[in-house]
């Protein structure tokens, strides 16, 4: 299943991205993601690389999230967040260079977003799945 949200919030992190007053979510804009499904253990380990924009200053942020789930809790942790000084034109120009770099399995379009998965393997107990999304 791919998960392909529009929006972050601060209070499903671990730690804040963005040290404006105000900021209580961030915009996605562009999202690399693997996710790793145990069925047997009922897991699913997420790990995405993020560029996305604070909904209150407007500043942007490259980071990684890590989102570790099981029957008990679900956790997000925010890993190295990088704050990009690019003009908005610039990242979305790099986003869609680096989004079209991928080859797809299969391409999704949606109301909000473009998705590419790049990989799926399956066996037994396993579901590897690996994708990209942009906003449009």
């Amino acid at each position: 299943m791919l998960y392909t949200p529009k929006y972050i919030y601060n209070n499903d992190l671990d730690k804040k991205i963005c040290k404006c007053a105000d900021c209580k979510k961030y915009r996605i804009l562009y999202c690399h993601t693997e996710i790793i499904e145990n069925k047997q253990e009922s897991t699913k380990d997420i790990n995405s690389d993020v560029i996305a924009v604070c909904s209150k200053c407007g500043s942007t942020y490259r980071f990684s999230l890590k989102h570790l789930s099981n029957k008990n809790e679900d956790k997000y942790e925010v890993g190295k967040i990088n704050p990009i000084k690019e003009k908005y034109d610039d990242v979305k120009e790099n986003i869609i260079k680096n989004y079209n770099s991928y080859e797809s399995i299969s391409t999704i379009k949606s109301e909000n977003f473009l998705t590419k998965t790049i990989k799926e393997e399956k066996n037994e107990d396993l579901e590897v799945c690996e994708y990209v999304f942009m906003e449009k």
